[in-house]
């Protein structure tokens, strides 16, 4: 009987985009104008190996938990602040 090795589990991880400390500052901006001013901003997040994006007006922000909330359309989106990849 011979043996047959089993072949190498390739696992294709896919990795979450490098943010500088520049980014974060424009971010943090653009969530704070949409908030104080009503602005709809565009916010791409990264989560479960993919990318999403909402777009809606910044209603509340929670320091504590990291989370964002985000009115699109009649709904309400709850976003964690750690996933959010870029703001326009």
């Amino acid at each position: 009987m011979t043996v047959i090795p089993k072949p190498k589990a390739s696992k294709v991880t896919v990795v979450g985009p490098k943010l500088t400390e520049t980014n974060y500052l424009e971010n943090g901006e653009r969530i704070g104008e949409s908030k104080e001013f009503g602005v709809e901003v565009e916010i791409t997040m990264f989560a479960q190996k993919r990318y999403e994006s909402f777009t809606g007006v910044v209603i509340e922000i929670e320091d504590q938990r990291g989370i964002l909330s985000l009115q699109v359309g009649y709904d309400n989106i709850k976003i964690n602040m750690n996933n959010i990849v870029s703001v326009k």
